[in-house]
Formats: C-alpha cells, sequence, structure tokens
C-alpha cells in the first residue's frame, strides 16, 4: 500500500517547517524527484484569507526541504481562474515573490506558458494544450489547501491539477470530477504535500471560512493522499477519488505513517447557494444554451457577474475572516503581514 504521512505542525515557525520536512521523509520523497521540479501552487485568490491558497509556510518548507538535493530547478506556479487574472498579484500578496527570490526559485504563471497540444486520450478529454513547462520538468509535486468545493464537493491534491488546464476548464464543470481523473492520468504528478494547516470549509473554494486543522501530509499517491482528505473532513464519497481508483492512478488503500488523523466534519459547500453557478450547470445541460453562452463571448457576462459577487463577498464577509485566525501565535506570525 501506498504510504500516507500526517503530521501535526505544532506551535512555531520552526515545529510547523520541521512537520512539513518530517512527512516529505516519511513519504520517501526523494524517490519521487528529479532534477527540475514544477510546484503546483494553489493560487485561486489575490486577497489573503488563510485557508484559500496554499500556505506561504507550506511553499516555503517544500522549497526549503527540496534544495537539499544538490543542483535541482525549482519552479512553482498556477493559472488564472476563469474569472481572473489574479496570479501575479496572488504571488505578491501571499508573499510567494519573496520567498521564490530567496530560494532560488522560478515563479510561472501557467497562462502565459507556451502550449502544447498533447493527446489525452480520456473518455471526455481527447486532446488538451498543456503548459509546456508541465512537460519539460521531470517531476510535478502539487501543494494543495484542503478545502470543500462546490462543484467536486472537496479539493485537495487530485483536484489542484485542475489549474494546469490555461484555457477550458469552464466548460467541462458538469463533468469535472471525471475530467480531473483523465488530467491527472496524464499528468503524472510526483508527489504531493498537502496543507491542512489552515483548511477552508463552506461554500469553497473561494468564499469559504477558514478552518484550523493544524496538519501537513505527504504522499507519492493522490488517491491515497485524497482518502485521507475525505476522511479527515468526514466525506464518505468523492467522485474524482473514485474515478481515479478505478483509472489506476493510485489506491484508496494505504499506510499510514505518522500522527494520528484528525477528523473534524466540515460545512459542505452547496451549489444551491452560488445562484450564478447554479444557473450556470442548469444552463450547461441545455446544448444550444451551452453553446450560445458558453462558447461565445457572452461567457464574459456570467463570468463577470461573478468576479463582481466574490468582490462584493470579500468586502462584506471576506475581510473579516482572517481574524479569528490572528488569535493562534503561529498563524499570526505567518500571515499578520499579508492580511
Amino acid at each position: 500500500m501506498s504510504i500516507v504521512a500526517n503530521k501535526d505542525v505544532g506551535e512555531t515557525k520552526e515545529s510547523f517547517f520541521k512537520a512539513v520536512s518530517d512527512v516529505m521523509e516519511l513519504a520517501e520523497w526523494k524517490k519521487y524527484i528529479g532534477n527540475s521540479v514544477f510546484l503546483k501552487l494553489n493560487c485561486v485568490s489575490d486577497r489573503v484569507i488563510p485557508g484559500q491558497c496554499t500556505s506561504p509556510w507550506v511553499f516555503e518548507a517544500v522549497v526549503k526541504k527540496l534544495r537539499s538535493k544538490k543542483g535541482i530547478k525549482i519552479y512553482a506556479g498556477d493559472s488564472y481562474t476563469v474569472t481572473n487574472k489574479q496570479i501575479e498579484r496572488c504571488f505578491e500578496a501571499w508573499g510567494y515573490n519573496k520567498i521564490a527570490k530567496e530560494y532560488g526559485v522560478e515563479l510561472v504563471n501557467l497562462s502565459k506558458q507556451p502550449m502544447i497540444r498533447k493527446n489525452i486520450g480520456g473518455e471526455i478529454f481527447k486532446e488538451l494544450d498543456i503548459p509546456k513547462i508541465l512537460l519539460d520538468v521531470d517531476s510535478i509535486v502539487t501543494l494543495p489547501v484542503l478545502k470543500t468545493h462546490y462543484i467536486t464537493k472537496m479539493t485537495f491534491s487530485l483536484k489542484n491539477q485542475w489549474g494546469c488546464i490555461t484555457t477550458v476548464r469552464q466548460k467541462y464543470h458538469t463533468v469535472a470530477s471525471q475530467c480531473i481523473a483523465e488530467l491527472n492520468k496524464f499528468l503524472k504528478v510526483s508527489f504531493a504535500v498537502g496543507d491542512a494547516s489552515v483548511c477552508s470549509e463552506g461554500h469553497g473554494p473561494r468564499v469559504g471560512k477558514p478552518k484550523i486543522m493544524n496538519c501537513v501530509l505527504a504522499s507519492n499517491d493522490l488517491v491515497a493522499l485524497d482518502s485521507v482528505g475525505a476522511k479527515m473532513i468526514g466525506m464518505d464519497s468523492v467522485e474524482q477519488i473514485e474515478y481515479a481508483h478505478k483509472l489506476g492512478i493510485g489506491s484508496k488503500e494505504y499506510n499510514l505513517k505518522g500522527d494520528k488523523i484528525k477528523i473534524s466534519k466540515f460545512e459542505p459547500a452547496i451549489l444551491k447557494t452560488h445562484i450564478i453557478s447554479l444557473i450556470e450547470m442548469n444552463l450547461r445541460k441545455i446544448p444550444l444554451l451551452n453553446k450560445i453562452i458558453f462558447d461565445t463571448p457572452l461567457f464574459k457576462i456570467p463570468a463577470y457577474l461573478t468576479a463582481r459577487m466574490n468582490d462584493l463577498w470579500y468586502y462584506k464577509k471576506g475581510r473579516f475572516l482572517p481574524g479569528p485566525v490572528l488569535k493562534n501565535n503561529m498563524y499570526r506570525e505567518e500571515f499578520e503581514d499579508l492580511v
């Protein structure tokens, strides 16, 4: 069975970094990492609400650990969301620029990469344009955040690769779980370090609320890792995990190393609470309207409305969410200068 490592992050920056180092060692990271690596961050937002994007400390601790491999070349990044060209602002807001400069990491906006058309060979994904850098590196390491998600129920290591598709992923929302599995079968992510220090529950992935879980996980098996993540947040069945298991990407069976898993049922993300997204999902089921609205410039209208709703949510509620997290001394040290 695949190893899934889990460690409590403790109460200090030093214990946090040690926990990341420990889970990587327990999951035998050196077996899976070549001389060049792309770190797939979760950069969904340029506003700092802990639990929305990859923890800056997780990013830094992983980079610091990788630097122990002599001569390694490290890239890191993500792509634009459907509704927001947020990447460069996210790099700055979340402190990734500073970390990258300190450790010699090249930050990459995947949406600005040259694209290469590749045969995916899936039932839904036949061909896709893949950012060239993902094909050039020896290894892809994904750094997801454990969150609820209104389309796929949860997002963790498998779902994090959705951001590797830079242009057409919004067309596949109704079959997202199967597409996530097909994409991961093609990309063959080498290793994952799962950020469950501050997670996000409720109306995820963009407008959820922080939930402190105080742990980090690691594995070379994304199916096993996501199975642990689902168990932690109280979910019995998650479609992308089932699809990925059937495609042979990994196994739902695992050998847990490190600390005992913490289980705390998350408040779910419910589609009907996302009014525009609910309308979108229903319209996509009508072939003619799907083509007229979503395959033409008319798509800019729902994308614009969604972005404005996210803005409204942030100013009414989101900007106050970091407060309780910052009462924790360790997370105040991590996030106080960013929020």
